[in-house]
């Protein structure tokens, strides 16, 4: 089961916890609560969210073919999907 928006900003201990980890004002998470937290913020706050959540919340599975862009050092994992081709023939293309 997915964790909803509303449920990741009360793991991670509230709006104004959000807010200071990601130091923006508290209103402007509020709203994230019934309007979605903006995939940017989101990616900011996905390790912690994966640690508080004790892996319910998985940046592998959130984003299967990118995860390996926002955090290399998940690829030698276990169980890390693998990179789809077409990603790793363009990061480590010729000039």
């Amino acid at each position: 089961m997915e964790l909803t928006h509303a449920q990741i900003i009360e793991l991670l201990d509230g709006p104004t916890a959000v807010a200071r980890l990601l130091d923006i004002k508290p209103p402007s998470v509020h709203a994230w609560i019934t309007e979605g937290i903006p995939e940017p913020r989101l990616i900011a706050l996905a390790a912690q969210i994966e640690l508080k959540s004790g892996g319910q919340f998985s940046r592998k599975r959130r984003w299967p073919d990118k995860f390996h862009i926002f955090w290399p050092e998940l690829l030698d994992q276990e169980g890390a999907p693998p990179v789809p081709a077409e990603a790793a023939e363009g990061e480590g293309g010729h000039a």
